[in-house]
């Protein structure tokens, strides 16, 4: 378990920038998400933490301990790689042990440590297996139990489940999550999938273009992001260019969207305001008082939600609402567009 503490790290490659001013407190025993869109810097900054890059600028600091100044094979960082990099010609049980034999741990330590490791990742009875025999999901298995045995201060994961189907990534997920739950390890994994990070993450640190654009829970980046990149990124929403007028309704190109409450009663000016599909409603024209009316475009059944595409003004609107509960609309249909502003974040500017 460690403490980490990155401050204003840089990275460049020539003229270009990877990474600018990335400033991040990691606490002992957290599990963080590194997400954000393919080239904006998570699997750089990764592997600055692993040594195997360095910083053009900027500290990286480990239970108070100056890692820029030691060198990647003395870290004790536990990582596995998008590509597994297992030893294609070992058994389950030497695979797991080979940070261990390499440490010069002794053979009958190693191998009763290999062997509970194993049995931890639930993989009871393969012990002696070749890893060329095993399904994408033991493999998968197999690498984090050979990243975890040498006791690392810190485990790092680079999109390890990115190869794998749906279901499968789901189920070891979960796994991950209730193995880094039971030994407290400080861990730091890398994904583009908001789906992913949500499902496992303590925090999610948010990337583009190098920067950071938020740092926080689930919760907070999803119901409170504080960018516009952010509110889109982080799954499905509906962002509006609106107009504030304290006392007054919220407008959106001409149309009311109803009497604010509380601080958004206050602001002036013009703002961005974000609202999820999920607080959306559709209604019959007429019936619910809603200036904004749309007209069905696409509609979709997500199992237990319905997600329906509008079209309002030229702009598209998503709504999502649990299947037996939606009004059924179908495309080429108009239906009023409702929502309670006590649902809605105004975006910082």
């Amino acid at each position: 378990m460690a403490q980490v503490s990155l401050s204003n790290i840089r990275r460049m490659y020539g003229e270009f920038t990877a990474l600018s001013d990335v400033t991040l407190e990691i606490g002992t025993g957290e599990f963080i998400c590194l997400l954000g869109p393919s080239g904006c810097g998570k699997t750089t900054l990764l592997r600055i933490l692993a040594g195997l890059e360095e910083t053009t600028a900027g500290d990286l600091f480990v239970d108070g301990t100056d890692f820029s100044k030691v060198p990647c094979h003395q870290r004790n960082i536990g990582m596995v790689f998008q590509s597994l990099a297992l030893f294609p010609h070992l058994s389950v049980g030497e695979n797991v042990a080979y940070g261990l034999d390499v440490r010069g741990i002794d053979k009958a330590t190693r191998h009763k440590r290999a062997e509970e490791l194993t049995a931890l990742v639930g993989l009871p009875g393969l012990f002696d297996r070749p890893v060329s025999a095993l399904s994408g999901g033991q493999r998968q298995r197999v690498a984090i139990a050979r990243a975890l045995a040498i006791e690392p201060v810190l485990f790092l994961m680079d999109e390890p489940f990115s190869a794998l189907d749906a279901g499968l990534r789901e189920h070891l997920q979960i796994e991950v999550k209730k193995l880094q739950r039971k030994l407290g390890v400080t861990t730091i994994f890398v994904t583009h999938d908001q789906n992913e990070a949500m499902s496992i993450a303590d925090r999610i640190v948010i990337l583009n273009n190098g920067v950071i654009e938020q740092a926080g829970t689930p919760t907070e980046v999803y119901a409170r992001p504080q960018s516009e990149f952010v509110a889109n990124f982080m799954g499905t929403n509906n962002v509006f260019d609106v107009e504030f007028t304290p006392g007054q309704d919220v407008m959106w190109n001409g149309i009311s969207l109803g009497r604010p409450t509380g601080t958004m009663a206050t602001l002036s000016g013009k703002g961005k305001l974000s609202v999820r599909p999920e607080y959306l409603r559709l209604a019959p024209v007429g019936s619910a008082g809603s200036q904004m009316v749309g007209t069905v475009e696409f509609v979709r059944l997500l199992g237990a939600s319905i997600e329906t595409e509008l079209n309002v003004d030229g702009h598209t609107i998503i709504d999502t609402m649990i299947s037996d509960r939606a009004p059924e609309f179908g495309e080429g249909d108009q239906a009023e567009v409702c929502f309670d502003l006590d649902h809605a974040w105004v975006i910082p500017s």
